[in-house]
């Protein structure tokens, strides 16, 4: 029977400790990316008819969305987030038919955001820039998009490295001209049911979703 030789045990010890830090840094690689659906619900959002000067309401109601997020640096993350809610406007002081107007309002953004540090919670801050949409579910009426932006913050709360919760509050404001002419009729635009006086269309978002980052 051949025993290890001192040299040989040398080269063991010396190739033992070489793979320490490559062991140690594969358990402490940073997640890169994360995804987050969530639902909240969304209050706000007023149009002032010029002509008749009434304020025509989005109804409050829920909403669900999805937020891709991708490391920065050790403190920022790039962000993309799409955000869709089903609500009515109440249009009772322009029609005599119908009281309420279904619609669809949907915003994409893309931005980003700042963490404080934490081990569990991370409280954070996002701004962001894109569209939104607003589509009514009468095929009468065209879809207006709008250029918008997004500000809010909340806590990302991670109890296992994988896994977390992110629970957020953020506002979201549609530029609309004071001229503009909202729900046209898809024949022409010759008919139009609200002639908009108002700058921002300002909606306020309350959300929580399961995060997930690898």
């Amino acid at each position: 029977m051949t025993f290890m030789t001192g040299r040989h045990a040398k080269v063991l010890l010396g190739m033992t400790l070489a793979l320490i830090p490559t062991a140690v840094l594969a358990q402490q690689v940073v997640p890169r990316f994360e995804v987050t659906p969530f639902v909240g619900y969304r209050i706000g959002g007023i149009f002032v008819d010029k002509v008749s000067e009434a304020e025509i309401k989005l109804n409050e109601a829920s909403s669900f969305g999805i937020s891709l997020n991708m490391r920065a640096e050790a403190n920022t993350q790039y962000e993309i987030t799409f955000s869709h809610q089903d609500t009515e406007f109440d249009i009772g002081s322009l029609s005599a038919e119908t009281t309420n107007l279904d619609v669809a309002v949907d915003y994409l953004q893309l931005g980003g955001t700042y963490l404080w540090d934490g081990e569990i919670a991370r409280p954070y801050i996002v701004a962001t820039l894109g569209l939104a949409r607003v589509d009514s579910d009468d095929a009468v009426f065209n879809a207006e998009t709008y250029f918008a932006f997004s500000i809010g913050g909340g806590w990302k709360l991670w109890p296992t490295k994988r896994f977390g919760l992110r629970l957020e509050v953020r506002v979201y404001g549609s530029f609309v001209d004071s001229d503009t002419s909202v729900f046209c009729v898809s024949s022409g635009g010759a008919t139009c049911l609200i002639q908009s006086d108002a700058d921002v269309l300002w909606q306020w978002a309350m959300t929580a979703g399961a995060s997930w980052r690898f």
